[in-house]
């Protein structure tokens, strides 16, 4: 390849990645509530990361650096959505999410048989 024209793809993939990065960090800081925030957080920084090691994968393609960079783009795509699923439920168990109302709360009932699971389990040790 043109090593003009893998500049140029290297310098638009680090472009629309930092500009996701920049747009997930005003989300973070302009958005509402938790749940949204976090989702800000989640979705452009997942795509701003991603763009950002294709850019450097190409770059240092030659040093045979981009397997690497494809390993950490699916150890990311892998890691960050259990990650942001473990925050959301934190944040909603906390009582941090209760700022807005959801439109349909599929948490609740489970908090709810999980609670009276919990509460069985303590009296039958109590017995």
């Amino acid at each position: 390849m043109d090593p003009t024209i893998a500049n140029l793809i290297v310098v638009s993939l680090a472009s629309v990645g930092t500009l996701f990065l920049l747009v997930s960090a005003l989300g973070i800081l302009r958005l509402p509530d938790v749940l949204t925030r976090m989702h800000a957080a989640g979705i452009a920084a997942t795509l701003g990361i991603t763009c950002l090691l294709l850019a450097t994968g190409l770059h240092f393609y030659a040093e045979g650096q981009m397997l690497r960079m494809v390993a950490l783009i699916i150890l990311f795509f892998v890691t960050a959505p259990i990650a942001t699923t473990t925050m959301a439920r934190a944040a909603y168990r906390t009582g941090q999410a209760d700022q807005f109302v959801l439109a349909h709360d599929d948490l609740a009932a489970i908090s709810q048989i999980v609670e009276a699971e919990n509460q069985d389990s303590l009296g039958a040790a109590e017995e």
